[in-house]
């Protein structure tokens, strides 16, 4: 941790990139496994869409998505859909690792930017979450192909968190 930093804000800049990475990353709201079993049962997703999560960290989250050549679009490229159906998915999962197993959560927007031609290999997505807000998380989503440190994708977006019962919301500030 940096000296005299407040914990939240005590970030290195690695070498490569731009991307920030926490020196000492808080343990996240909701497991693997358990992220994983939720999109099983919730989420009616193609079984060529075959994605396992890397990384699960209170604020971001990992994941990757093997290559399949229904993936494919003329020209040898990986299509748009596939990469805003990745893009969401990581999104929910780092909104996750905030607000916790919340399944009702639901995607309130999502910008995407197509930055360079990804080719015909698997996918890697990290996702941080920008702002936490009580009603709104805003998160933001770099893709890239595997063995490549330049984003073939970037996503912007928010996800609703549900409003908790009142027996269940925490104290009120």
């Amino acid at each position: 941790m940096l000296v005299g930093a407040h914990r939240s804000f005590s970030w290195c800049l690695p070498l490569c990139n731009d991307s920030r990475v926490p020196l000492d990353p808080e343990p996240s709201a909701v497991t693997v496994v358990a992220f994983e079993q939720m999109v099983a049962a919730t989420m009616p997703i193609d079984p060529r869409f075959r994605w396992r999560t890397l990384a699960l960290h209170r604020g971001h989250a990992e994941l990757h998505l093997s290559y399949d050549p229904a993936f494919s679009r003329p020209g040898g490229t990986i299509s748009g859909p596939t990469l805003f159906t990745l893009a969401d998915l990581t999104l929910w999962a780092a909104v996750l690792t905030v607000i916790g197993m919340q399944p009702l959560a639901v995607t309130a927007h999502m910008t995407i930017n197509f930055l360079r031609r990804p080719p015909a290999t698997g996918l890697v997505a990290r996702c941080d979450i920008l702002k936490p807000g009580r009603r709104l998380l805003h998160g933001d989503v770099r893709i890239f192909s595997d063995g490549s440190d330049q984003p073939v994708c970037h996503a912007t977006g928010a996800y609703a968190a549900p409003e908790l019962p009142p027996n269940l919301q925490g104290p009120t500030r």
